[in-house]
């Protein structure tokens, strides 16, 4: 984040401070907790300490003559349940699972500041002096981190929902205050604002089971720690408003990439999270690419030492799909350059001269350099292999990335890999020129870039370079840039790849393409993203005129209708950008929703235009921090309610070993629609009550490992879309406001 200052220190102390009552919550709570949902709804939780409590009866099946409060039954009683911590399998086969019980008690009168209650059930006993400012209210969702001053759009939801007992309408709109939280003054107020009805259920549309309500916090001042208090009930997790807050994000989203490095040490005092090097030596198998399948590796076939890149995920593959994360990060690092600066994200890299973003991305194209074939006899001379893989998936709780001792082996040489190897390896090549030290490394991969894309006319489907495909659009665009710098004056190779670029933009990106082969913004599986043209958009002086125009105009009309999602920025339930499929990880990757409006924001001139724009990008980024129905930060090691039991291998073995929380940055899938019918899954799944198919989309999640469609994640559909986000919302000019 550049020089560290008084507010980044405090901010900090605040997180860390945030991040350990989490922890200390997550392994001591099992004693009745009581909460807030509405000014007449208290909540009565625990935890069964995973098993360990002996419950005479059923959490699930209390009534109102099991509970009192001050001697009084209340109105209705009404419950929920769902797992919120896993330990690995046993040797027995069992998973040690620990589940927390809600209990809402619906009293007849709403509560009274100064007045005493005790409240008795099956589980307990908890009296307390009602003080709104001393008591969490659940219903409030926020930023649990820190907001974007700069973003002319800021709020928090209000929206009550009580397991089986569904959501609650307010009679009235309710008020509230937002307190500085140190000194308890009030620094805005205001009504909430009624949004609407979103509690229907159904498995094809992405609800909340809410009535919601927005809370507008455009008039809080730069700052905080703040919380929400609403009238008569109690108030929200901290935030803060600060453009070194939001930095503290952008560089946890970043070191978790820096953390999921292969063939790499984790050190200090760059890490907490050490580790030896992992799979520097794989197996040159070249076994035809599967995407479900597995490479067998025998004692014969040859090893090669090999680092860069990334594990894929809780496993440590290192896949085709991932030659989007240095794509990506170049792409907005050439896109917003004075966003990143060197030492930002305090790596072994910093103090090299070269941003640290950059050097992620430098890291990414690594692995495609080592898995480039630069032997000349060999038929597939210059050619990139598609990636690294093994047999079988590593067992959670059994080792981390450095102990892992299944062989690894490559997969085949693809044209599509070989394509997109050789523009990434060209575009790197052009950035780094602007750089004094680094020529010789720009030229040495520019050289790379050229034997790969000529190793295209040799491959066994040479017929590849006839077709049009998102690879050879990106190559064809980064060579024609490139070659005007690194090519002799009197050569014209750069006008042979402009005119090839323009003829497969007019025919992808004009006329639409062909499935996969097709410009799809927020869908992962569509071929073309952003990243893969943008540079040709950023010029001053281009070399299409009227198709850089034409493509602009794209980039603004998708952002205008929300990309392939469609999302609607004038009136979200939540901004959560999913709306026609709700997979593994579209609840949480906002990034990839969020990448065509940063793109229209970096190219838009109009002042309101681009104020409109920031306003989507930090409401998207907002949702995976907290601002979400279950209030629930599904970043690890970010915000008060944090996942803790991510299915990370790495992450077990520091909790194991160091008593450490997981690897932080860790982006989870999140909610998804699709219930696994996995025995192992269903463990988890299974703690749900309401019931997995009973509950709105966007509460379909529990915490726990092995729930691997909530609780799993991958480098390239997840965590670097949010980094990538989160790149364009910080801005280290303003460091200290």
């Amino acid at each position: 984040m550049g020089k560290i200052t008084a507010n980044t220190l405090k901010l900090c102390c605040i997180l860390v401070l945030l991040g350990s009552a989490c922890s200390a919550q997550a392994k001591a709570e099992s004693k009745l907790s009581i909460t807030t949902a509405a000014p007449h709804i208290l909540v009565a939780s625990f935890t069964d300490d995973f098993g360990s409590l002996r419950l005479a009866t059923d959490p699930l099946k209390t009534g109102v003559s099991d509970w009192r409060i001050n001697g009084i039954a209340p109105l209705a009683v009404y419950h929920r349940r769902a797992s919120v911590d896993e330990l690995p399998k046993t040797a027995k086969g069992e998973y040690p699972v620990m589940r927390k019980y809600w209990t809402y008690l619906v009293l007849e009168k709403n509560l009274v500041t100064g007045a005493s209650y005790t409240i008795e059930g099956p589980f307990g006993e908890k009296t307390l002096t009602f003080a709104p400012k001393n008591i969490q209210c659940e219903s409030l969702k926020v930023n649990q981190v820190s907001y974007l001053p700069s973003s002319p759009i800021r709020y928090a939801n209000l929206g009550v929902y009580m397991g089986e007992g569904g959501s609650y309408l307010f009679p009235n709109p309710p008020s509230y205050q937002v307190l500085d939280a140190l000194e308890g003054n009030v620094v805005a107020s205001g009504i909430a604002q009624y949004r609407g009805d979103d509690t229907v259920v159904s498995a094809k549309e992405v609800s909340s089971g809410e009535y919601v309500y927005r809370l507008d916090l455009s008039e809080v001042p730069s700052g905080g720690p703040y919380v929400v208090l609403l009238e008569g009930a109690g108030i929200s997790p901290f935030f803060t408003l600060s453009n070194d807050g939001v930095g503290a994000i952008a560089s946890t989203y970043a070191r978790f990439l820096y953390h999921q490095r292969c063939g790499f040490a984790l050190e200090k005092p760059y890490t907490d999270y050490v580790r030896e090097a992992c799979h520097t030596e794989v197996a040159l198998t070249r076994t035809p690419w599967s995407r479900g399948g597995g490479i067998v590796v025998t004692e014969s076939d040859p090893r090669i030492p090999m680092q860069g890149g990334y594990h894929d995920a809780g496993d440590f593959d290192r896949r085709p799909f991932h030659t989007i994360i240095p794509i990506l990060l170049l792409g907005y690092y050439e896109a917003f350059p004075s966003h990143f600066v060197d030492g930002q994200y305090a790596i072994v890299e910093s103090g090299n001269g070269l941003p640290d973003f950059l050097d992620e991305a430098l890291w990414g194209v690594l692995l495609w350099e080592n898995l480039q074939i630069l032997d000349p006899q060999d038929a597939q001379y210059g050619a990139i292999m598609a990636g690294t893989e093994t047999s079988a998936h590593p067992e959670y709780g059994k080792v981390n990335a450095a102990s892992d001792s299944l062989v690894y082996g490559t997969w085949e040489v693809t044209s599509e890999v070989t394509a997109l190897g050789s523009g990434m390896m060209a575009q790197a090549a052009r950035l780094l020129l602007a750089f004094p030290g680094y020529e010789k490394r720009a030229w040495e991969l520019y050289g790379k870039s050229q034997l790969a894309y000529d190793a295209l006319g040799r491959l066994q489907d040479s017929d590849y370079l006839q077709e049009p495909s998102a690879a050879l659009l990106y190559a064809s665009l980064q060579i024609a840039l490139a070659s005007e710098y690194f090519e002799p004056e009197n050569t014209t190779k750069h006008k042979t790849f402009q005119r090839q670029f323009s003829i497969l933009a007019d025919a992808l990106l004009l006329k639409d393409g062909y499935w996969p082969e097709q410009y799809r913004p927020g869908n992962i599986t569509a071929k073309i993203q952003t990243a893969h043209f943008s540079s040709f958009l950023l010029l001053e002086s281009s070399f299409d005129d009227p198709l850089q125009h034409k493509l602009q105009d794209l980039v603004f009309k998708q952002a205008k209708e929300g990309g392939y999602m469609g999302f609607d920025s004038s009136f979200p339930f939540y901004a959560q950008g999913a709306t026609k499929a709700y997979g593994w990880g579209a609840a949480t990757a906002q990034g990839r929703y969020a990448d065509v409006i940063a793109f229209a924001y970096r190219l838009e001139q109009d002042k309101d235009k681009r104020a409109h724009y920031l306003g989507i990008l930090s409401q998207f980024a907002d949702y995976a921090l907290g601002l979400n129905p279950l209030g629930q930060s599904y970043v690890t090691s970010l915000g008060s309610v944090q996942v803790n039991s991510p299915l990370h291998l790495d992450s077990w073995f520091a909790r194991k070993n160091e008593g450490l929380g997981p690897v932080p940055g860790l982006l989870v899938y999140g909610p998804s629609a699709e219930r696994s019918g996995a025995p192992y899954q269903r463990v988890i799944s299974d703690t749900l009550y309401p019931v997995w198919e009973d509950l709105p989309l966007q509460r379909r999640w529990a915490d726990g490992w092995s729930l691997v469609n909530n609780n799993e994640f991958t480098v390239w559909e997840t965590s670097v879309w949010n980094m990538a986000l989160y790149g364009v919302l910080y801005d280290p000019a303003l460091n200290g406001r």
